[in-house]
C-alpha cells in the first residue's frame, strides 16, 4: 500500500472505534514512511501507537525522526547476548536493538523486549528477564509457536518445529517464578494457563478458560490492503478494505459468522498465538484484572 492508502486505513480505523494501533511485519521499520504513519495515527486520532521491530534500524531511526505519536515498541531479543542472537536471527542486530532500546528510553517510548522460548534457550529465561529489569523494559516471554497453516485444505506444519518447542510445562513454571520475582514481567497467568492446557480449540476443547475473540478484536490488515478474518494465518474470508470500508467489512454478516464461530474451526486445534490470547483476555473480567488491573498495582506494567 501507498502512504495514503494506510493512512486511509488508519482513518476507517477511527470511524470504526479502535483505540490502538501497531505495524508489525515482517520488518516495519524497512519502509520508509513507518516515522509519518506512525504520527498519523499517534497524533492526528491518539491512538495508543508502536511498533514491532528486530531492532536493526532503530538507531538511525531515532536519529532522524522524533516519532511524537509513539506510544511503544516491541523488540525481539531471544538471547541476553550478541552472539547467540544474532545467530538465530541471522542479521547482526543485538547491538542496534540495545543502542535503539536505550534512545527509546531517554525519550520516555515504553520498550517490551519480546523472548521466543526455544529448547536453546530456556535454561536463560532469568537472565533475559535480569537483562530486561536492567534495559529499564518490560518483557514478555512466550514458547516457539507450533504454526499448522492449512493451505487448500491442507495442512502445513514448519519443518522440524518439534526441535525447538520447548517443554511447555517447564516454560509456564518459571514464567509464574519470575513474576513473583521480577516486577517487569508481562506474561500473565492466564496465557500461561491456557498454553499449557493446550491452547485454543480441540474436541473437546483443550481448556475452559477462554476462547478465542481474535475476529472481532483484533483486525488485521495486509500489506496489499486485505483483511482476513478470522485471523492472519486462515483466511476463511478476505476481504479488500481499499475498496471496502472497514466499518462495512467488520459488520457484515459474513464477519459476524466468523466472530461468532470463535475457535470452533478445525484448524484452531491447538492454537496458542500469543496476540490470539493478548485480544481476547479482555473479554474476561477476571483476566482482564489480573493481566492489567492488576498487574499495574504490583508494578508489572511500567
Amino acid at each position: 500500500m501507498t502512504t495514503d492508502q494506510i493512512k486511509g486505513i488508519i482513518d476507517e480505523f477511527n470511524k470504526l472505534g479502535v483505540n490502538s494501533v501497531s505495524f508489525t511485519g515482517g520488518e516495519p521499520t524497512l519502509r520508509k514512511d513507518l516515522p509519518e504513519l506512525v504520527d498519523y495515527a499517534g497524533i492526528n486520532y491518539s491512538f495508543y501507537t508502536g511498533f514491532a521491530t528486530n531492532g536493526y534500524l532503530l538507531p538511525n531511526l531515532f536519529k532522524e525522526n522524533r516519532f511524537e505519536g509513539l506510544d511503544y515498541i516491541l523488540v525481539s531479543l531471544d538471547f541476553p547476548n550478541a552472539k547467540k542472537h544474532d545467530n538465530y536471527r541471522g542479521i547482526n542486530c543485538f547491538n542496534n536493538a540495545i543502542k535503539g532500546i536505550k534512545m527509546a528510553e531517554k525519550r520516555g517510548i515504553k520498550v517490551i523486549i519480546s523472548t521466543v522460548v526455544m529448547k536453546d534457550n530456556i535454561d536463560l529465561m532469568e537472565d533475559m528477564v535480569s537483562f530486561a529489569n536492567n534495559l529499564n523494559c518490560t518483557i514478555e516471554i512466550l514458547p516457539v509457536e507450533n504454526i499448522v497453516r492449512y493451505i487448500d485444505g491442507i495442512p502445513h506444519k514448519i519443518e522440524k518445529i518439534d526441535d525447538f518447542i520447548p517443554n511447555i510445562r517447564a516454560w509456564g513454571d518459571k514464567v509464574l517464578e519470575l513474576r513473583q520475582k521480577y516486577n517487569n514481567m508481562v506474561t500473565d497467568l492466564y496465557t500461561v494457563l491456557i498454553i499449557e492446557e493446550g491452547g485454543f480449540g480441540g474436541v473437546p476443547k483443550h481448556q475452559d478458560y477462554l476462547r478465542c475473540h481474535v475476529a472481532g478484536a483484533y483486525v488485521f490488515v495486509r500489506q496489499d490492503g486485505k483483511i482476513d478474518f478470522p485471523c492472519k494465518l486462515h483466511p476463511v474470508k478476505s476481504f479488500d478494505a481499499l475498496k471496502i470500508p472497514l466499518s462495512k467489512i467488520f459488520r457484515s454478516q459474513e464477519a459476524r459468522e466468523i466472530m461468532q464461530m470463535h475457535d470452533n474451526y478445525d484448524f484452531c486445534d491447538g492454537c496458542r498465538l500469543g496476540c490470539a490470547i493478548a485480544t481476547s483476555i479482555p473479554t474476561s473480567l477476571n483476566m482482564l484484572y489480573e493481566k492489567y488491573i492488576s498487574a499495574f498495582f504490583k508494578g508489572n506494567l511500567r
